[in-house]
């Protein structure tokens, strides 16, 4: 008999062997490829022909005679590698350890009772402590649970925090080598009856009969480099396959779930909390050797200093690390790229160090343009180390914080990213002010309103409790206006009118966007072409740096070009990587 096997530790998705075992699906065996031995998994009967003059080779030998992982999680890992096109082998590399990947003994899981049917919960309340209440109190049953978080600290910080009654039931979910094969085992072998992890423990082999997934919309959830998938989309998906109880969570709903389940709004930002100020009424501060300025409104320095005078804590927020966010040439414009991988670089450490934003790599300044041989090299778009010198001239006697500095007793002005939005787990500002809400809309990917809104919604929301009377500023221009005023209308009026743009368009959740990264300018030209002559419209922002973008109502026809013979080879300079937005 011909089968197919996946070997995932050399990324080939299929090989065709021949065996005299009855071997079904899941099952690992040891293969010869070039000569070298490998575990791979049979994926089933194969169906190739294969030519007459060729024999296929036989099977090394057999590693488990049946499948040794829950048959929930193989039928995930087999419907993720195709609906991603990532295939199944690194489909498997992203659920599954190392170890087993590469052959280590393992014993089969224990049979477990599945639920009779799939059902949906949601629960989306603004306090992160009532959600927290309603997470314990539904961990408190005989039920196997698994509870994802958007982040590992938030994970981490839930579990630590757990009643040791629950705790002693509980397993924090770990990727670290070693240890994540030793806590895959345990939880497989059922000394577990709940586990709590960030998004790539939605694989944790477990046959749950109930999947929390705590703030559901985040787009902190997409598990990338393999799937580029959503862990609530694959969440989702087991609990249909099991039958299981789904539950989500969080302050604002995915586009996804408010279609489906129409959940309400309990509480939406008091009207008198939020602050709008226009950014045309404001001082342009400039840096010398920066191109642009970050704008500060007179209602934001004066309600700072209200707020600063008063003894409380008061964020800035501004989505730009660094000295600034890029370096380019004064003479030809060139922007300098990094010498790894091609990305845009910023600047550190007052312009002297500069930083790739893609693999973070970190060099000197160059002395002249590699373009041109021109001396000059300007920053561009100032970020949080600019404004930080420039906050430094306003609030002379305050205590002024960048992104990553924990506080004790102390209070001031904290500037940050929204990715640090994480310290009002640890302070509740009486301030947070989004110091450019319109720089955040101009970004081109089709779900950046809505991650913006959620981003905002979090700022206000996040940390604080009922007693509360945080306030949110938002300078904005004409741009930004229209989504500060859904902050107090609440998300059942704003995600409705996101909805009708995107159904306009059949943007995701009515269509998908494919997005293709390419190495190699032909593979790149060769890929848009191929694209084009079977009429799916392309976009290329025409940086070879950024993806292609394809949007589609189906992804046969995308699928049907992107896995053709032409673009199957890969290599370190002739790659494909493809990511599918659904949500």
């Amino acid at each position: 008999m011909l089968v197919d096997v996946s070997v995932p530790e050399l990324s080939i998705d299929s090989l065709t062997y021949e065996t005299d075992s009855e071997l079904g699906p899941g099952s690992r065996v040891i293969v010869d490829v070039r000569r070298t031995k490998h575990a791979g998994f049979i994926l089933g009967e194969s169906h190739s022909k294969l030519p007459a003059n060729v024999k296929a080779k036989p099977i090394e030998g057999v590693i488990d005679d049946k499948r040794v992982i829950d048959s929930d999680i193989w039928e995930l890992v087999t419907w993720a590698g195709k609906i991603t096109m990532c295939g199944m082998s690194k489909a498997l590399r992203a659920s599954l350890p190392v170890q087993i990947l590469t052959g280590e003994k393992l014993l089969p899981p224990p049979k477990a009772e599945s639920s009779a049917k799939f059902t949906e919960r949601n629960f989306f309340n603004p306090f992160d402590s009532e959600r927290v209440n309603f997470f314990l109190a539904e961990m408190d049953s005989d039920s196997r649970t698994l509870i994802l978080f958007p982040r590992k600290e938030d994970a981490k910080s839930f579990f630590m925090n757990l009643p040791e009654s629950l705790k002693s039931e509980s397993v924090l979910w770990s990727s670290e080598s070693q240890k994540f094969f030793e806590t895959w085992k345990m939880i497989q072998s059922r000394e577990v009856r709940v586990v709590i992890a960030p998004p790539g423990g939605v694989f944790a082999p477990l046959m749950p009969q109930k999947i929390i997934v705590e703030d559901e919309s985040s787009p902190a959830y997409v598990i990338p480099y393999t799937l580029n998938m959503s862990a609530r989309s694959l969440a989702g998906k087991r609990a249909a396959i099991l039958g299981a109880e789904l539950i989500l969570a969080g302050r604002v709903p995915s586009l996804k779930t408010f279609i489906r389940t129409k959940p309400r709004e309990t509480l939406k930002p008091e009207r008198k909390n939020i602050i709008l100020a226009d950014i045309h009424q404001s001082r342009k501060e400039n840096l010398p050797g920066i191109d642009g300025n970050i704008p500060l409104t007179y209602t934001l320095t004066s309600r700072t200093h209200k707020e600063l005078a008063e003894g409380h804590n008061v964020i800035w927020i501004l989505n730009r690390t660094g000295e600034s966010s890029e370096v380019f040439c004064g003479n030809c414009g060139e922007s300098v790229k990094c010498e790894k991988c091609g990305g845009i670089m910023q600047a550190k450490n007052d312009g002297d160090m500069l930083k790739c934003k893609r693999c973070g790599m970190i060099r000197e300044l160059p002395r002249v343009c590699g373009n041109c041989g021109y001396h000059l090299l300007i920053g561009k778009r100032p970020g949080i180390e600019a404004l930080a010198k420039i906050a430094g001239k306003y609030f002379r006697d305050v205590h002024i914080y960048t992104e990553g500095v924990r506080l004790s007793d102390l209070h001031g002005l904290i500037l940050s990213t929204s990715k640090g939005l994480g310290i009002l787990n640890e302070i509740d500002p009486s301030l947070v002010a989004w110091l450019d809400l319109d720089s955040e809309l101009w970004r081109l990917n089709h779900d950046n309103r809505f991650n913006v809104y959620r981003a905002v919604c979090e700022s206000y929301w996040r940390g604080r409790t009922r007693g509360s009377n945080r306030k949110l500023l938002i300078q904005t221009r004409r741009k930004g206006l229209m989504l500060a005023e859904f902050i107090s209308r609440g998300w059942e009026k704003f995600i409705p009118d996101e909805l009708r743009t995107r159904k306009e368009f059949m943007l995701p959740p009515y269509g998908y966007i494919v997005e293709v990264e390419t190495g190699g300018e032909k593979l790149r030209d060769d890929i848009i072409d191929s694209l084009m002559d079977a009429g799916i419209f392309v976009m290329d922002p025409g940086e070879d740096s950024q993806p292609l973008y394809v949007s589609c109502e189906s992804l046969e026809a995308v699928r049907k070009i992107l896995e053709s013979e032409k673009f199957l080879r890969n290599t370190k300079t002739q790659y494909i990587n493809i990511t599918v937005r659904s949500d």
